[in-house]
């Protein structure tokens, strides 16, 4: 929820006057975000009515929506940036040095994203410009 708070301050000039839509696997900030404010716990509560109003003194129309966090894999590993990034779908360097030195060439990974591909073609599971 702090997120929510923090990160339209920083852009609120390219924000203001639009419809935000914040989208986030946390099913507590989207409750709390469109029901503007919440009934288990006061200080997020708070939290929220404090964003509502900031967003309506800069005209931005704020709104959440859930998306599983299967699907938000490049914010989570945004918000991961200093750890090594781990998914369902690495190979660890050691297996893919193996699997190259037995002779076989692959020319593609089914199982790969942006921020860890192995080879050059690859298939992603999100959305990513440089995927197959």
């Amino acid at each position: 929820m702090k997120l929510v708070f923090l990160a339209p301050q920083q852009f609120h000039q390219f924000l203001e006057g639009h419809s935000v839509v914040v989208m986030s696997d946390n099913t507590t900030v989207v409750a709390y975000i469109n029901k503007q404010r919440g009934i288990f716990s006061q200080p997020l509560s708070h939290l929220a009515v404090e964003i509502l109003r900031w967003a309506e003194i800069h005209s931005i129309s704020l709104s959440a929506r859930f998306i599983p966090g299967k699907r938000n894999v490049l914010a989570d590993n945004l918000s991961r940036a200093s750890q090594i990034v781990r998914t369902k779908r690495s190979v660890e360097h050691l297996v893919a040095n193996k699997v190259l030195t037995l002779g076989s060439s692959p020319t593609g990974d089914l199982f790969a994203m942006a921020l860890n591909f192995r080879l050059l073609l690859y298939c992603s599971p999100v959305s990513d410009p440089k995927a197959l």
